[in-house]
């Protein structure tokens, strides 16, 4: 493809300097928008200069409008620049980063992969351009509070996972013949088993192959839709500020890690669903709703059986063919495992009369949401969207424990979507539900960072 789509650059970023950290590896963290307490705590213990002083600064009760999480956040980093923490590369340029691991979960479960890809900086673009393409929605309060972080720091300390299609592999290639090149990070993360290498790719023919190949390419938002959507919004209030900055001022681009979407290591996990807190009208001839509209088979078991039931059943679920749609549950108090598999594909397209796409209306995670959650329950799209009757887990066992020690009512598990239908609801301008999408590993935060002042 000749024509230029996106301009992706090289860039002069902020890193840390190992000449005062040492290992980079600790001041690294999970994207803001997983970490829970227990992980905020053990960052803030880890190291000092822990990146998620920066990206999820604690708040505290005197929080004020000049006095708070953000504003710490822009202090913290501005001390660690003139301490030399952090330090600006002396020139432009693009970084490789790498992840080795294996597989948690899905249908890979237990493979060992290694996923590649590259750090850079991307013009922005708004979503009607097409080039830059969106496949989930965006919440108000996540997007209010990245905003936020990116107006006081003018920093971006996060970059979004973008995704392209390039039969030819150049780009990955090219990262397979350098990786004996001098490492700036190698991190064992002992939280997932993920091992993290990042280096620098300063070679001229290198960025220019860099440049070429993702200049034709539209990208696709693998993660960070939040940061992305923060930054189109920052980028149009600096241009109010700031009319006569160009075309080329630096509140114009997002840094993005780009990876081909043919990487052999590029993996999608499901997302699993908890229901609690239904009222008992909601439970009352469940079975019978059910059976309408998926074949039902079952997996009882009495003492000592429940781990082959289980297992039985999620053996199943994986064995699904691309039109076929499955389900597992379990139900508190109730001992056996279900598995739902969907009667009529074709049929829930006609009963779901809603105006989008059949790719979007049989996604695994609509044909929840629309038929079992909204038709069969009766829950609303209000609910859905407050949390007030679901939680998201990435783990089965703990998504399966829950509903065993009563907590939760309902466990689905589910199987993760394919990559082409994320691909075509996003070219059909459509959005997925939330946490419809799970691409992992998650890029570690803290590799560098982009000063937009």
């Amino acid at each position: 493809m000749d024509q230029i789509v996106n301009e992706v650059l090289p860039f002069k970023a902020i890193s840390y300097n190992p000449d005062v950290i040492g290992n980079i590896g600790h001041c690294l963290a999970q994207p803001y928008d997983v970490v829970s307490d227990e992980l905020l705590e053990r960052y803030y213990s880890q190291c000092p200069y822990n990146i998620i002083r920066l990206t999820l600064n604690k708040k505290t009760v005197s929080d004020n409008e000049t006095t708070n999480r953000y504003t710490r956040a822009r202090d913290t980093f501005d001390d660690w620049m003139r301490k030399g923490v952090v330090i600006e590369s002396e020139k432009p340029l693009f970084w490789a980063y790498e992840q080795e691991f294996t597989v948690p979960d899905g249908k890979d479960l237990g493979v060992k992969k290694v996923l590649n890809g590259i750090i850079g900086l991307v013009r922005l673009k708004d979503y009607n351009e097409r080039a830059i393409l969106p496949h989930e929605k965006v919440l108000k309060k996540p997007l209010e509070d990245r905003i936020k972080l990116i107006e006081t720091t003018k920093v971006q300390l996060e970059y979004i996972w973008g995704i392209y299609n390039d039969n030819n592999l150049l780009i990955d290639n090219m990262l397979q013949e350098k990786r004996d090149r001098k490492l700036f990070v190698d991190y064992y993360d002992e939280l997932d088993g993920v091992t993290h290498r990042l280096w620098k790719v300063e070679n001229k023919a290198d960025i220019e192959l860099i440049k070429s190949t993702l200049g034709g390419q539209e990208i696709y938002l693998a993660d960070g839709h939040h940061r992305y959507q923060a930054m189109l919004e920052v980028r149009n209030r600096m241009r109010k500020l700031y009319p006569d900055a160009g075309p080329n001022a630096p509140w114009e681009y997002i840094i993005m890690y780009l990876v081909n979407m043919k990487n052999a290591g590029l993996t999608i996990l499901p997302t699993h669903r908890l229901l609690h807190d239904l009222k008992i009208n909601n439970l009352e001839g469940l079975n019978n709703r059910i059976e309408k509209y998926f074949h039902v088979k079952s997996y009882p078991f009495h003492n000592g059986e429940e781990k082959k039931a289980r297992a039985d059943c999620l053996k199943e679920l994986k064995k699904t063919d691309s039109d076929e749609h499955k389900f597992c549950a379990y139900i508190k108090k109730i001992k056996r495992y279900y598995l739902l598999k969907l009667k009529n594909s074709e049929a829930y397209e006609r009963l779901i009369d809603m105006p989008y796409s059949s790719e979007w209306k049989l996604l695994d995670v609509n044909i929840i949401n629309t038929l079992l959650f909204r038709k069969i329950l009766g829950l609303t799209e209000d609910s859905l969207s407050d949390q007030a009757n679901i939680t998201y887990v990435k783990d089965i066992n703990g998504a399966l424990e829950s509903v065993r020690e009563g907590k939760s009512q309902v466990a689905l598990i589910l199987n993760s979507p394919e990559l082409k239908d994320i691909i075509n609801v996003a070219r059909n301008g459509e959005r997925m539900p939330r946490k419809a999408t799970y691409f992992y590993p998650k890029p570690l935060s803290g590799l560098v960072f982009y000063r937009i002042s």
